[in-house]
C-alpha cells in the first residue's frame, strides 16, 4: 500500500493520559488512552501496555511507558485515517505504510528527520502488540504472521535471570519491518578539558560560593552531581533531601567519598561515592535556597521529597523540577559559553530548511565526562585497573561494557588532550 498521508495531517483522535483518571485503578505515570470523541477508555491498548510495560520488572522506566502509549495513540490515529477502525483488521500493507510515513516524515520536535532508532522503537511498540495479542487470544495465529515475517528469540541459559530457577526467559519475536538502528558516529561525547571551567561558571557558583556570588546554586549542584559523581539524568531527578541529610561530611577532609545509595538503570539499587565537598554543597542548598523556595509556596501541601526544586524565579517556587529541566539547564549553560553545533533542520510545516544553533552537550555528557576523567586520574595515582572504579560508580553490569564504551576515546585523546585535577579546578588540594 502507499502511503498517501504525513504525520501532521493524522489527526488527534486518541487522548494519553500520562495520570490518568483514578476511577480505572492507574499508577502514577501509567499511559492510558482515550477515545478523543467519546472518552471511552481503549481497553485493549491500555491494557496491553499495562501488561507489557508498566509490570515489567524490566520496562520500569515511566518514560518507556509515555512513548510505548505514543506509539500505540499514533498507529490507532493512522488506522482511522486510512478509514480502519479496527486494530484487528489491520495487515502488513498498513504496518509498511506506517513506517514509510515515518521514514519520510519530520519530526516536529527536533525539526529533523526521524532517527531510524525512534522508528524502530515505534515499530517495536506495534509488533509487540500483537505478538502479545495473539498469546492473549485477541488475535489469530494466521492474522499475527500477515503482519511481519517473526523469528522467536531466546535468550542463553547463562543470560536468563530464571535460569538457576530451572526455567528461562518467554520466547521473544522481533518484526522485520523495524529499521535497524544506525550507530552514532561517536559514542560518547565528554567535555573538553578547557570547557569545563567556564561551563560550570556558566551553571552559577557552588552553595559554598555564594557569599561572592549571589547567582542561585541550584544549577551548579545539578552539573556537579553529574559531573563528579557520573549520574544519569533520572538519577539526579530521583535524589532526594532526605538522602543528603542522612549523610555526614567530614569538612576537614573535602576529597574523601561518602556513600549513597540511588537506583539505577533497571530500577538497580547501586551504591555510588560522593565527595564531601559536594555533600557539604547540597546541605547548605536544602538549608538556604531550598527553603526559601519552600517558604515561597502559594499553597501548604506537604513538601516535596525531591531535592532540586524550582526556585524563587519561577513562577511556581518550591515544586519539583521535571526531568526536561534538568536537561535545559545543562543545555543553556552550553550555549551561554559558546558550546553549539549548528545543522540544518526543516520545517515540517514547510519544508522549509534553516540553520539551527543547538548545545553541543547534554546532561549525560556530564556521566560521560566523569568516566574518562577519573579514568586518568586513577591511572596518574597509580590505579592499574581504573576500569574497574568506573564500572562501579556508573553502574554497568559487565566490565566489558565500560571499557567498550570508553577505551577508544581515552586511547584517541589522551591523558594530554583531556585530563585535569577536579580537586584543583575547586580549590581542594589533593
Amino acid at each position: 500500500m502507499e502511503s498517501r498521508l504525513s504525520l501532521a495531517s493524522l489527526p488527534k483522535d486518541v487522548l494519553v493520559f500520562l495520570n490518568g483518571p483514578a476511577a480505572y485503578g492507574l499508577k502514577k505515570g501509567e499511559p492510558a488512552l482515550f477515545d478523543a470523541q467519546t472518552l471511552r477508555l481503549l481497553e485493549f491498548p491500555t491494557f496491553f501496555i499495562r501488561r507489557h510495560y508498566v509490570e515489567s520488572g524490566r520496562r520500569a522506566s515511566p518514560h518507556t511507558w509515555r512513548d510505548a502509549a505514543f506509539a500505540m495513540a499514533s498507529w490507532i490515529e493512522f488506522l482511522a485515517d486510512l478509514g480502519i477502525p479496527d486494530l484487528h483488521i489491520a495487515g502488513r500493507p498498513e504496518l509498511v505504510a506506517y513506517r514509510e510515513m515515518y521514514e519520510t516524515g519530520v519530526s516536529p520536535l527536533t525539526k529533523r528527520p526521524y532517527a531510524a532508532g525512534t522508528i524502530a522503537n515505534r515499530m517495536s511498540v506495534i509488533a509487540a502488540f500483537y505478538e502479545r495479542s495473539f498469546e492473549w487470544g485477541w488475535h489469530s495465529d494466521a492474522s499475527i504472521r500477515q503482519l511481519s515475517t517473526w523469528s522467536p528469540f531466546r535468550p542463553p541459559l547463562d543470560r536468563s535471570a530464571l535460569s538457576h530457577l530451572g526455567r528461562v526467559d518467554r520466547p521473544r519475536y522481533w518484526t522485520d519491518l523495524a529499521p535497524k538502528r544506525r550507530p552514532h558516529k561517536s559514542t560518547i561525547r565528554p567535555f573538553m578539558a578547557a570547557e569545563i571551567p567556564a561551563f560550570l561558571q556558566a551553571l552559577g557558583p557552588r552553595a559554598t560560593e555564594q557569599v561572592s556570588d549571589p547567582r542561585p546554586c541550584r544549577d551548579r549542584l545539578i552539573g556537579d552531581f553529574g559531573l563528579f559523581v557520573g549520574l544519569r539524568n533520572d538519577e539526579i531527578h530521583q535524589l532526594t533531601h532526605y538522602q543528603i541529610e542522612s549523610m555526614r561530611p567530614d569538612r576537614a577532609a573535602p576529597a574523601a567519598e561518602q556513600p549513597l545509595s540511588i537506583i539505577g538503570k533497571g530500577r538497580k539499587r547501586r551504591m555510588v561515592a560522593v565527595p564531601n565537598w559536594l555533600v557539604l554543597d547540597a546541605l547548605t542548598y536544602i538549608t538556604t535556597e531550598r527553603a526559601a523556595a519552600l517558604l515561597a509556596r502559594e499553597n501548604c501541601a506537604a513538601e516535596p521529597p525531591n531535592l532540586f526544586l524550582s526556585g524563587l524565579e519561577a513562577n511556581a517556587p518550591g515544586r519539583p523540577i521535571s526531568h526536561r529541566r534538568f536537561q535545559q539547564v545543562i543545555e543553556e549553560a552550553c550555549l551561554r559559553t559558546n558550546l553549539i553545533l549548528k545543522e540544518n533542520v526543516t520545517d515540517p510545516g514547510t519544508g522549509q530548511i534553516f540553520v539551527r544553533e543547538r548545545a553541543s552537550h547534554c546532561v549525560h555528557d556530564l556521566r560521560h565526562t566523569y568516566a574518562v576523567l577519573t579514568y586518568w586520574f586513577e591511572k596518574r595515582n597509580g590505579n592499574p585497573e581504573p576500569w574497574k572504579k568506573i564500572q562501579a560508580q556508573l553502574g554497568h553490569a559487565q566490565l566489558t561494557t565500560t571499557i567498550n564504551t570508553y577505551l577508544s576515546f581515552v586511547e584517541i585523546f589522551g591523558q594530554h588532550g583531556h585530563f585535569f585535577d577536579a580537586r584543583r579546578l575547586l580549590g581542594i588540594e589533593p
